[in-house]
């Protein structure tokens, strides 16, 4: 063998090698996290801050690495063709095209590709030097490229690609939260189950309203302010909420919210007598809102001013219920039990489960890890009722999306206790 021919083998070594790099960074750049590039640029990674500005002209950087990448893999082809024709004569031209189709293909695509989508991130910061070489080798030449293939969708009557780089959609953050955790085994695994849930429940107070989440009248604990005083003192003893609404004529005469602190005060004000007290002057102006108000707007109300409880009314000002600063919480973190009172999960056994009519459908879903559907109603009997077209009786078993629901409690027009068998409970 030659000098000549150990050089042109040598150059050829040395462009596989090229293609193999172009092929890496091409992979690690279009797999590099945003979010993770983002987070490093404003830690002072100067690499990523570099990485950031050209993934803002990714259509560029691309056509830039492919560029130079078909260049060495041309140049490399024909000097290989050259080659194996001075060795083998015509038939070279076969053994070459065999020959770099697999060295290209395996050691120049696969392998670097490989590599790369192993770990993207920390490979596209390494390779942000030879980006930014390429981008001004390249840039002008990809510029040129990217025109000619607008032009040629233009004659077709394509779009060009968007422009704007709308960062990170719902659904594709929503995806990355199914992917958290993945393969974890044992309490890492519960672990991760659970920070699912809470980020899901974050994404879920931008499609929530008021309505969603608040308690209806019907289950409000009010006090009567036409009841003796002392009477309502011993009431609010008996139960575990902070905060009353106070009112007359069942909610039409709304005065205001109640707490056993300011009753406390107020007693001991009244030297213990709570038959001097004047429940009326104690109350607090309540905050009144909109059935249809956002979540999350009502949660910025909450953490602005020092109430915890609202007021919710409808479009015409008719009292509908409470919402209170804990129910939003619940959409991101959870059932939070109040005193006497089972959390979803601790219910969850075998067989056929009882539960109150009132349970709200997500919280059967997040609890319990059921697929009810939750876009035609927000309670359980609200979604028997709009399923049954109807108010069942008492003793009525239905069928509803594989799930066996029975009626156990009715209060008249109100389902007040369900038994409810999942798909892969036994039946019997």
């Amino acid at each position: 063998m030659d000098f000549g021919s150990l050089v042109t083998l040598g150059l050829i070594v040395l462009l596989l090698m090229a293609s193999a790099l172009f092929s890496g960074t091409e992979t690690a750049f279009t797999a590099a996290s945003r979010a993770f590039v983002l987070r490093r640029a404003r830690e002072g990674d100067r690499r990523a801050t570099r990485l950031s500005g050209l993934t803002e002209r990714k259509e560029q950087v691309v056509a830039a690495i492919l560029v130079g990448n078909n260049l060495v893999n041309t140049t490399a082809t024909a000097l290989a063709s050259a080659l194996l024709i001075a060795w083998f004569g015509e038939g070279g031209v076969v053994y070459a095209s065999l020959a770099m189709t697999a060295l290209l293909v395996i050691f120049s695509e696969v392998l670097p590709k490989t590599v790369a989508l192993r770990g993207p991130d920390n490979a596209a910061l390494r390779l942000t030097p030879l980006l930014a070489v390429v981008m001004t080798l390249l840039g002008p030449v990809a510029a040129g490229v990217n025109a000619i293939v607008r032009a040629t969708l233009g004659l077709f009557g394509a779009k060009p690609p968007a422009t704007d780089n709308p960062g990170i959609t719902e659904d594709e953050l929503l995806g990355a939260i199914e992917l958290h955790g993945m393969g974890h085994k044992g309490e890492a695994d519960l672990a991760a189950m659970e920070e699912r849930r809470m980020l899901r429940g974050v994404l879920a107070l931008d499609d929530m309203v008021v309505r969603d989440v608040m308690t209806h009248r019907s289950r409000v604990v009010a006090l009567d302010a036409d009841r003796p005083a002392a009477d309502l003192v011993a009431l609010m003893l008996e139960q575990p909420h902070q905060r009353l609404p106070l009112w007359r004529r069942n909610g039409e005469d709304l005065l205001g919210i109640i707490s056993p602190r300011d009753v406390l005060r107020a007693l001991t004000a009244a030297g213990g007598d709570a038959a001097r007290l004047d429940l009326a002057a104690i109350a607090t102006p309540p905050m009144v809102v909109s059935e249809g108000r956002p979540l999350r707007a009502q949660l910025q109300d909450f953490r602005r001013t020092p109430h915890r409880l609202a007021i919710v009314v409808d479009e015409y000002g008719t009292l509908k219920g409470i919402v209170t600063l804990e129910d939003i919480l619940e959409v991101v973190v959870g059932q939070i039990a109040e005193r006497g009172e089972p959390i979803l999960s601790d219910l969850a056994a075998s067989g056929t489960l009882e539960i109150r009519g009132d349970v709200r459908l997500r919280d059967l879903n997040r609890e319990l890890g059921w697929n009810l559907p939750e876009n035609e109603a927000a309670t359980l009997a609200g979604f028997v009722v709009a399923r049954h077209r109807g108010i069942p009786p008492v003793g009525q078993e239905l069928m509803l999306d594989g799930y066996g629901i029975r009626i156990l409690e009715r209060r008249g027009l109100r389902l007040d206790r369900l038994s409810v068998r999942p798909p892969e409970a036994p039946a019997g």
